[in-house]
């Protein structure tokens, strides 16, 4: 029982961090990760403040919440699943904007969040032979939360797209 107790309160405590880091624009949060997400857009050569609005704008869908942006340097613009909308669902990544000026465009990153990582390794630790029960459900729904993330931020990196570049 103690265990299983001692499991719940580390998973708490990762999702507690990452609600905190997230809402509070971590810069070290949103720019180290896991890359479960990539897309390189040829053709923009900076990331300036009309390109932040414009994101801001055509990111904007009616069913979803809304993304929430915001700078964290001359070289990168990070985002993240705004809260509200009419979908809910759980988010397993946060995004940067990301512009390397030796690359000739800007990369739309996916980092996974910590708490899906985690709460993989402790169902595994937990459940031991059991996990192959549960397995399949979880990874299910990992896939599911992704996939409507990975529209969005493909979405997203389709707006960043330059004309003719």
């Amino acid at each position: 029982m103690i265990f299983r107790m001692t499991g719940l309160v580390i998973f708490a405590a990762i999702v507690i961090a990452e609600v905190a880091l997230s809402w509070t624009w971590n810069r070290f949060y949103f720019t180290f990760g896991l890359p479960i997400f990539v897309r390189r857009i040829d053709g923009r050569r900076e990331i300036d403040d009309a390109l932040l609005d414009e994101v801001k704008r055509k990111s904007a869908t009616a069913g979803a919440a809304p993304l929430a942006f915001r700078r964290m340097g001359p070289d990168a613009i990070a985002f993240r699943e705004g809260g509200g909308g009419l979908m809910h669902y759980t988010p397993v990544m946060r995004g940067l904007i990301r512009h390397d000026p030796s690359e000739p465009g800007v990369k739309v990153l996916g980092y996974m969040n910590w708490f899906a990582i985690g709460a993989g390794i402790i169902l595994a630790v937990m459940l031991r032979g059991g996990i192959k029960d549960v397995w399949p459900y979880f990874l299910g729904w990992l896939v599911l939360m992704y996939f409507i993330q990975f529209v969005r931020f493909n979405r997203l990196a389709g707006h960043l797209r330059v004309p003719n570049a």
